[in-house]
């Protein structure tokens, strides 16, 4: 008897990863160690090796969903998904997963479309692409395209360790930082930055419109780069409504004196209503927050210490 529709909607509720679906969607499945490009890659006895294959086979909009199983995904292209789809390790492991994606390129992932989801998923760069590393990025948004409908991590490492170059890793977890388009409801939860050796979280003259940054570890190995740096963004127009709340900013040691965990860039601006609040900072020998930039935005934010007078607000300064 085959395996009707409902049957696998049943499946995936009992596995856990039904409201990662979309009803009108299809569930493309990947297996890097028993998969191969030429299964039809509708089942997991039929999935395929390659996640590229996954994205070439799904349709746009629609909602499509790739399960990946366990294992390293080592890519010679960037992944360019289609909008709306979701990438969601088939074991769902934070801080270690399950899933590995890898490649000794400029960019792992190039995202210029919206509605995207990642879930559980490691950004590994290996090797030296780009000469000294200094312009590598494991994930690029709105390169080409503003996105105006969402991007999301969920769960996800992002990981710098073994690229190699003339500047120490030089790798940018995520980029959102092009000139020209912005991305709007950038969602970033639960995940690590890591090893990375440049600016963890990149967000340019856009800003960051509706953004949702949250629950992360930016783990700061050196002093070449910043925690999140957001560029100056002519106040309301293109600050509005993101919020960095309950972040951990480690590092880099206790002898560094440059380092900034969030750094603000530009001029004064007295009108953005982005809120960054409830962030903890260890080890940020300059300052944890360059506060001065957007004084009424910061509210109870933490440096290391033991006492009342380590809170960093903003409207104290």
């Amino acid at each position: 008897m085959s395996v009707s529709r409902f049957g696998e909607i049943q499946a995936d509720a009992f596995l856990g990863s039904a409201h990662d679906n979309s009803p009108f969607g299809k569930i493309w499945y990947v297996d890097v160690t028993n998969g191969s490009d030429g299964n039809a890659g509708d089942s997991p006895d039929q999935a395929y090796a390659s996640i590229g294959a996954a994205i070439s086979a799904a349709f746009a909009t629609r909602g499509d969903s790739v399960h990946i199983a366990p294992g390293t995904y080592t890519i010679t292209s960037a992944l360019v998904p289609k909008a709306f789809m979701t990438f969601r390790a088939a074991v769902i492991n934070p801080q270690a997963p399950s899933v590995s994606i890898r490649g000794d390129l400029t960019r792992l992932a190039t995202v210029d479309v919206n509605g995207v989801r990642f879930i559980g998923i490691e950004f590994r760069a290996t090797g030296s692409s780009a000469g000294s590393a200094a312009n590598r990025d494991l994930v690029a948004l709105a390169d080409t395209t503003a996105i105006t409908g969402g991007v999301t991590f969920e769960d996800c490492v992002f990981h710098g360790a073994d690229a190699t170059g003339g500047v120490h890793n030089g790798v940018t977890g995520v980029w959102a930082a092009d000139p020209t388009n912005a991305v709007t409801g950038l969602v970033i939860r639960r995940c690590a930055f890591r090893d990375l050796g440049k600016t963890l979280l990149e967000f340019g003259v856009g800003g960051a419109p509706y953004a949702m940054v949250e629950d992360n570890s930016f783990v700061i190995d050196t002093n070449l780069g910043w925690g999140i740096s957001i560029a100056d963004t002519a106040a309301f127009g293109t600050g509005k409504g993101y919020v960095i709340r309950n972040n951990e900013f480690i590092g880099p040691d206790a002898t560094t004196t440059s380092q900034v965990g969030i750094r603000l860039v530009g001029t004064l601006n007295t009108t953005a209503v982005g809120i960054m609040r409830n962030n903890y900072f260890s080890y940020c020998g300059s300052t944890p927050i360059t506060q001065d930039i957007m004084p009424d935005a910061i509210v109870e934010n933490y440096h290391s210490g033991n006492d009342g007078s380590d809170v960093v607000d903003g409207s104290l300064t």
